[in-house]
């Protein structure tokens, strides 16, 4: 091989290498419980975003645990925002297999499995979406204990739920759904709870508190929102020019804006870990700190603090 061809070979060689490495940027970014982009001093996870500085429809995203463990791999449709479409796969700390979750716009959608840490097959369920998509129904399909013991067959039987803050309940699947009554506890809040279910719809719960405070509910979850409603609240950034008056170009795209609303309805935290050159981020941040009129968020009838949110789309 000649000099010159020698030449040409090495030259097309780097530049090859050089626009694959420009094509596969990954962009890692710390996040919090929520995989919102936080900080490396309030952050619970590490996300990574393949071909970041490409646009696409849809990016593979990792996250992992603090220690560098894979936590969950996936495709989102957002490259700053997790919104899971498809397979994804969650994992153990111990690298163990959690979960297969099916998504459809950051909705779960069909067959989903479970794994208990040991490795054991734990849990086989479906999610019905109504034909509005406005509505899902969980079916129950097949469940086994750690032991490998099978306590749900064919949607009939005995099942153990398990959900976030420690919380178990426990109660009867017939016909894939919950029926009659379930009882559970709210672990790390200390509270106990009671619930009433007819083919698989919530009658009526009832929660009560380490100081036999007790709340009554008919829905498990609610968000907070503002007393006057979100139309008032919006109305509010737009009387009160959340574009600066001294920027005269047109502004078009989205903030991300972080609110933490406590168990009375008071703002504890309005953030954002972004920012712009206009100063539209921070001018927003202090408008919402001042707009202090929300209703607390509950889980099972009890107030909590809650996470939200916020985007906020100029065009």
């Amino acid at each position: 091989m000649t000099p010159k061809k020698l030449f040409i070979y090495l030259f097309v060689l780097i530049l090859t290498n050089t626009i694959y490495a420009q094509i596969n940027t990954k962009k890692l970014f710390y996040v919090d419980a929520f995989f919102v982009t936080s900080n490396e001093k309030k952050f619970e996870y590490i996300k990574e975003i393949e071909e970041y500085d490409t646009n696409k429809k849809a990016y593979s995203v990792n996250i992992y645990y603090k220690s560098g463990k894979i936590y969950l791999t996936g495709t989102t449709l957002d490259k700053d925002k997790v919104i899971l479409d498809g397979k994804c796969l969650y994992y153990f700390e111990n690298g163990k297999k959690k979960r297969v979750a099916n998504y459809e716009n950051n909705k779960l959608i069909d067959k989903q499995y479970y794994y208990h840490e040991n490795g054991v097959f734990k849990l086989e369920s479906e999610v019905e979406v109504s034909k509005n998509k406005k509505e899902s129904t969980l079916k129950i399909l097949n469940y086994f204990d750690e032991n490998n013991v099978q306590k749900v067959t064919n949607g009939e039987g005995e099942y153990v739920e398990e959900g976030w803050n420690d919380q178990t309940s426990t109660g009867t699947i017939k016909n894939f759904l919950k029926e009659g009554i379930w009882r559970g506890n709210l672990i790390g809040k200390k509270i106990s709870f009671t619930e009433q279910y007819n083919k698989g719809k919530l009658v009526v719960g009832h929660s009560l508190d380490s100081l036999n405070n007790k709340f009554t509910y008919n829905v498990v979850n609610e968000r907070a929102h503002p007393k006057k409603g979100m139309n008032d609240f919006y109305n509010y950034l737009k009387k009160n020019d959340i574009i600066p008056k001294n920027i005269n170009s047109k502004i078009t795209g989205k903030i991300i804006i972080n609110i933490d609303i406590n168990e009375n309805g008071k703002l504890e935290n309005v953030s954002a870990y972004t920012g712009d050159q206009y100063g539209i981020t921070e001018n927003a941040i202090q408008l919402i700190s001042q707009y202090e009129n929300w209703i607390p968020g509950k889980h099972r009838g009890v107030n909590v603090k809650t996470h939200l949110t916020l985007p906020i789309v100029f065009q």
